[in-house]
């Protein structure tokens, strides 16, 4: 994760999972906004949040990318949709493959739920959580279900 220290920049997953290196004092490279966006995705995976607050600058998304993710932050917690309904509601009902598009580079996977966004009929589509793998290697594909089911089922309002 990144920050500009005003706001989020990138959120990624690792692909394998690496500990800090203790007594060297650069392995928490911290601001208050990556403490903040740590809270909130812990409160998230313990099912105790479902809209995040931390600041998020999309300051290196296109104008159009921008457009999109700002749509695509209005899919509720607990509710997937399809890349079709996701070009409906931007306005351009023709747009699948750009809606599609716009979740693959969304800098910010979780603040900006582009794993509520499914293929038509409900298949997961793609997912490209972790950046060194292919968005439709199984271990991404495994996070986008893992995602959709951990709101369908930790919040008792979810849908």
């Amino acid at each position: 994760m990144s920050s500009n220290g005003k706001a989020i920049t990138n959120l990624t997953w690792l692909e394998t999972a690496t500990e800090p290196k203790t007594g060297n004092k650069d392995h928490h490279n911290s601001d208050a906004i990556l403490d903040q966006a740590f809270q909130e995705l812990h409160e998230y995976a313990n099912g105790k949040r479902q809209i995040f607050t931390v600041p998020v600058s999309l300051e290196h998304a296109t104008p159009a990318l921008r457009e999109w993710l700002n749509v695509l932050r209005q899919v509720a917690y607990g509710d997937t949709i399809s890349y079709s309904d996701l070009a409906v509601r931007a306005g351009k009902p023709k747009a699948s493959r750009s809606a599609g598009s716009a979740c693959a580079n969304n800098p910010v996977p979780i603040i900006y739920p582009c794993h509520r966004i499914t293929r038509l009929g409900g298949d997961l589509g793609n997912f490209g959580a972790i950046r060194t793998l292919s968005p439709t290697d199984a271990r991404n594909l495994g996070i986008k279900a893992a995602l959709i089911a951990h709101e369908k089922t930790s919040w008792p309002s979810a849908t």
